[in-house]
C-alpha cells in the first residue's frame, strides 16, 4: 500500500515538471514604443594648446532601445517614430597635438539593438523618421603639429543590429525614412604630423544580422525618399600615412554569420539621392596618401561561413547616385598616393564557403533590380612627384553577385 501511494505521488509529481519547465521557458515577451517629437542636439567643443592625448566623444539620439536574453527564449516588439532635428557636433582645435587625437560624432534617429544567446529569438520591428527630420554628425580637427588624428562621423535615420549565438532569430524590420542625412568629418592640421585618418559614413535606413552557430531567417522592408550626404576631408602641410574616406547608402541591409543557415528576404525602395565626397590636400607626405568615396542606393549583403544561404531580394533605386573623390598632394621620398569612388544604383551580394574541402554550400536566390536613376563615380588625382599612383572610378547601375565556395578555393 505504502508503495503503491509512492508511485501514485511520483506520478503527480512527474505531471507537474513539464507544466514548471513550460512556465519558467516561456518567451520573454519585450514591447517597446517611443515617440520623439522635438530635438535632440548634442555640441563638445575641446580647446587646448598642448596635449598628451585626446578622446572627443559625441553621441546624439531621437529614440534607443535595447534587449538581451541568455538561455532564454525572447519576443521583441519594437516601433519608433521620429520627428526633429537629430544632432551631434564636434569640434577639436589645437596646437600641438601629441599621442592621439581622437574626434567621433554619432547621430541616430532610431535605434534598436537586439541580442540572444542560447535560445530562440523572435523580433517584429518598424521604424520611421518622418518628414522635416534632420540627421547630422559633424567632426573637426583643427590643430597644429601632431602625432596621431583621428576624426569619424558617423550618421543614420533608421538603425537596427541583431547578434544572435547558439540560437535562432526570426524577425522582420521595418524601416522607412524621409529624414535628411549629413554626415561630415575634417581633419586640417599644420606640419610635422605622423598619420592622420578621417571618415564620414551615412545611410537613411540600416538592418544589420550577425550570427555564430546560428540559424537567422531576416525579412527587411526598407524605404527612403530623402537626401543622403556624405563629406570627408583632410587638409595638411606634411604627414605620414594619410586616409579619408566617405561613404553613403539610401538603404543597407547585411547579414554576417557561420555555422547556420541564413536567409534574406524583402525589399528594398530608394528614391532619394545619395552622395559621397572624400578630398585629401597634400603638401607632402610619406608612406602612403589614400582616399575613396563610395556611395549605393540599395545595398543588400548576406555572408555565411560553413552553411547554406538564401537570398530574395527586389530592389527599386530611382534617386541619384554619387561618388566624387579629389586627390591633390606629392611625396619627396616615394610615397603610394591612392584615388578611388564607386557608385551604384542597386547592389546584392550572396556568399557561403565551406568550412572544410569535402564539404560544399549551396547559394539560393531569386532577386530583381529596377534602377531609374542616373549613377556617376569622378575621381580626380593631382600629384607631384611619388613613388606610385593609383587612381579608378566605377559606375554601376545594378550588381548582383553569388557565390558558393569551398574551403581553400
Amino acid at each position: 500500500m505504502a508503495q503503491a501511494k509512492y508511485l501514485i505521488a511520483t506520478a503527480a509529481v512527474l505531471a507537474f515538471i513539464p507544466a514548471i519547465a513550460s512556465a519558467q521557458h516561456a518567451p520573454y515577451e519585450v514591447l517597446n514604443g517611443q515617440v520623439q517629437m522635438g530635438d535632440a542636439v548634442a555640441t563638445l567643443n575641446v580647446e587646448f594648446q598642448t596635449s598628451h592625448g585626446t578622446a572627443a566623444n559625441n553621441l546624439s539620439a531621437g529614440n534607443t532601445m535595447s534587449a538581451k536574453a541568455v538561455e532564454q527564449s525572447m519576443n521583441v516588439s519594437n516601433t519608433q517614430t521620429l520627428r526633429g532635428t537629430v544632432s551631434a557636433t564636434n569640434l577639436v582645435t589645437g596646437q600641438n597635438a601629441r599621442g592621439v587625437t581622437q574626434s567621433t560624432a554619432v547621430a541616430h534617429g532610431n535605434a534598436a539593438q537586439v541580442e540572444g544567446c542560447c535560445a530562440t529569438i523572435g523580433i517584429d520591428s518598424t521604424q520611421t523618421a518622418q518628414a522635416g527630420t534632420k540627421i547630422t554628425a559633424t567632426s573637426n580637427i583643427n590643430v597644429g603639429s601632431a602625432d596621431y588624428l583621428i576624426s569619424g562621423a558617423q550618421a543614420t535615420a533608421n538603425s537596427f543590429g541583431s547578434f544572435t549565438k547558439n540560437g535562432y532569430t526570426q524577425g522582420k524590420v521595418t524601416q522607412t525614412s524621409a529624414a535628411k542625412v549629413d554626415a561630415s568629418s575634417k581633419v586640417t592640421a599644420c606640419c610635422n604630423n605622423g598619420a592622420i585618418s578621417s571618415n564620414a559614413i551615412g545611410a537613411a535606413n540600416s538592418a544589420r544580422w550577425e550570427g555564430e552557430s546560428a540559424t537567422i531567417f531576416a525579412e527587411v522592408d526598407q524605404n527612403n525618399t530623402a537626401e543622403v550626404t556624405t563629406t570627408s576631408t583632410v587638409d595638411v602641410n606634411s604627414a605620414t600615412n594619410v586616409s579619408s574616406g566617405a561613404a553613403a547608402a539610401g538603404n543597407l541591409a547585411e547579414i554576417q554569420n557561420k555555422w547556420g543557415y541564413a536567409q534574406m528576404s524583402g525589399s528594398q525602395n530608394n528614391s532619394g539621392n545619395v552622395s559621397s565626397s572624400s578630398v585629401v590636400n597634400l603638401d607632402n607626405f610619406e608612406g602612403f596618401a589614400m582616399t575613396g568615396s563610395n556611395s549605393v542606393g540599395n545595398s543588400a549583403l548576406l555572408s555565411n561561413l560553413g552553411s547554406d544561404v538564401s537570398m530574395f531580394m527586389d530592389q527599386n533605386n530611382s534617386g541619384n547616385v554619387s561618388a566624387t573623390t579629389n586627390f591633390s598632394g606629392a611625396s619627396a621620398n616615394g610615397g603610394v598616393g591612392q584615388a578611388t569612388s564607386s557608385a551604384v544604383g542597386n547592389a546584392i551580394t550572396a556568399y557561403s564557403c565551406a568550412s572544410c574541402g569535402n564539404e560544399s554550400v549551396l547559394v539560393e536566390g531569386r532577386t530583381t533590380q529596377y534602377n531609374s536613376g542616373n549613377v556617376t563615380a569622378t575621381t580626380t588625382f593631382n600629384g607631384g612627384n611619388m613613388g606610385m599612383i593609383s587612381a579608378s572610378a566605377s559606375a554601376i547601375g545594378n550588381s548582383a553577385t553569388f557565390v558558393a565556395q569551398r574551403s581553400g578555393h
